[in-house]
């Protein structure tokens, strides 16, 4: 099944996993959780590109993830603020999904770059803790504690970061609350996304 989508996310870097575990356990996440228990989520993603990064330069975001034993095809596009375009279709091969991506809205562009040769560039595995939350006025979101690494050209990095991602409702509630755990933890806004921050493995 395709879904289309607008992300609306935002990010913030954490330090280590002593502090992404006190997060975790917070009362202000805890009394707004949907379940009681957070669910723990296997990601190994690929990114990919043309030879020539034409992806990269338009700020596209191509990747292939298994999410446990589901592989999702992803694509992205830039957005204003903290908004983006996403197009999804469960898949684990490129010439198969691209269509799909397309047939749904994603930009019709990937079909020339699908045909002028699509390779893999980089990578990031990680574990997603996630938990469903919902607040008084109806908005949900899903908040996740990614811990894993990014990998380009035999070269890895660490992984560490809480994301909150708007599921339904208003985006200011999200905000508001989001805010309120980066000032309480003295958290950095992550304003990369993942493929740019593996990418930049390559230039090491």
């Amino acid at each position: 099944m395709t879904i289309v989508a607008t992300e609306f996310e935002i990010k913030f870097a954490v330090d280590d996993l002593q502090l992404l575990d006190c997060m975790l356990c917070d009362l202000m996440i805890r009394e707004n959780m949907e379940e009681s228990n957070y669910r723990y989520i296997k990601m190994e993603t690929t990114y990919f590109d043309t030879e020539d990064g034409a992806l990269a330069s338009q700020k596209w975001m191509l990747r292939i993830r298994k999410e446990n034993d589901t592989s999702v095809v992803t694509v992205k596009t830039p957005g204003e603020g903290y908004a983006r375009g996403e197009w999804n279709v469960e898949g684990s091969y490129l010439e198969d999904a691209v269509p799909l991506l397309m047939q749904d809205g994603a930009p019709q562009e990937l079909e020339t770059y699908l045909e002028a040769g699509l390779m893999p560039i980089c990578g990031v595995s990680f574990t997603r803790i996630l938990a469903v939350l919902k607040f008084e006025d109806g908005t949900r979101c899903d908040l996740c504690g990614d811990v894993g690494q990014f990998t380009a050209t035999g070269k890895s990095a660490p992984l560490c970061e809480m994301e909150l991602e708007l599921t339904a409702g208003n985006e200011e509630t999200m905000l508001t609350f989001a805010r309120k755990l980066q000032e309480k933890y003295n958290l950095s806004e992550q304003k990369k996304s993942k493929v740019v921050r593996a990418r930049e493995l390559i230039s090491l």
